[in-house]
């Protein structure tokens, strides 16, 4: 799901390689995967990817959102999440690199928060 953003783009999203779907502002999408060990791609034409391994499991409904990278600068991530962040607790990138020249984020949210912020976001 993507919440909101001003100047966001359309982010593509990849899980284990192969292309998924894509969300813009407002709009969300899902996706079956079976349980285990999986790598979720946020795909941004304008830098560098994000990876991220998530571990799935079964029965289990999990929320995704994509926002703007938190660099660690208090300042400067409040100003980022208020223009076109996430809820939620952003993953752990695969890669120092990646996540220091990507645009866009991912997040993982809780499950009631995610039901709820789903119900405001149109279906893609």
């Amino acid at each position: 799901m993507r919440e909101k953003g001003l100047w966001a783009t359309e982010a593509g999203i990849k899980i284990d390689g192969r292309p998924v779907g894509s969300v813009s502002k407002g709009y969300y999408f899902s996706v079956d995967m079976p349980p285990g060990l999986h790598l979720i791609t946020c795909v941004n034409s304008l830098s560098k990817d994000y990876e991220a391994e998530v571990q799935i499991e079964a029965g289990q409904t999990y929320y995704f959102g994509i926002g703007t990278p938190q660099t660690g600068a208090p300042g400067q991530d409040l100003l980022n999440h208020a223009v076109s962040g996430s809820s939620g607790q952003q993953l752990r990138s695969t890669s120092p690199l990646m996540s220091g020249f990507s645009g866009a984020a991912l997040y993982q949210i809780e499950a009631t928060e995610g039901a709820t912020i789903i119900g405001q976001l149109k279906p893609k």
